[in-house]
This record gives C-alpha cells, structure tokens and sequence, in this order.
C-alpha cells in the first residue's frame, strides 16, 4: 500500500511515516517510479511508534521495543530493560516536577479563591 493508505489507516501522518522509515523504524519496498510501497503490518508498527513517542520515549528506546517483537532473543530483551529503567527514573522525576507545579498553582489558586 501507498504511504497515504499507511496514513490514513494508522493516523500517523505521511511526514512521520517517511521520518520513521528514515530511522530505520518502518520499511518499505521502493517501486521503479520512486513510490515506496508497504506491507500490512506496517499500518500496527506505525501506530505503535506514534504511541511511544507520544509518551515521550526517545527514538532509541521505541528502537528497542520494536526489536523485542517476535522472536526477539534474550539480549534484545536485556537491552531494552536496561533503557526502560532510565525512562522510569525520568518519569518518576517528571512526576516529581508536575507535582510541585501543581501544588503551587493550587496554592495560588486557593489564595484567590478560586
């Protein structure tokens, strides 16, 4: 299927498909007139991506999920355990962030009655 069908059936926009085929994250067969062609599977693939980096994982880690797919071997799974405990730790800081952020405007929220 064309990039537009890819597009239209996952809600990934063609710009992102081409940045997550440049990434190496998706494939696609290139036709004798230049227009890459993709497989079925691509359609879930890039809505998995999109999910991922819409929770703020890095390229390198939704790299890692997408090798854990399949028969992935142990090593791959090793990897990306190693990369999701970071991704905790700067989740639980974040957290820790927007919590304080919150306090505060509720503060001054309360402050003003409101």
């Amino acid at each position: 299927m064309k990039i537009g069908e890819v597009s239209r059936r996952s809600g990934v926009s063609a710009r992102s498909l081409r940045y997550y085929e440049q990434h190496g994250l998706i494939s696609a067969r290139r036709e004798s007139n230049g227009y890459r062609e993709y497989d079925d599977s691509t359609v879930e693939r890039a809505e998995i991506i999109h999910m991922l980096f819409g929770m703020d994982f890095p390229r390198e880690v939704v790299a890692s999920v997408l090798a854990c797919t399949g028969e992935a071997p142990d090593a791959a799974h090793d990897a990306l355990a190693e990369q999701l405990v970071q991704v905790r730790a700067g989740l639980a800081e974040r957290i820790e962030q927007l919590t304080a952020t919150h306090r505060q405007v509720s503060a001054f929220l309360e402050e003003r009655g409101l």
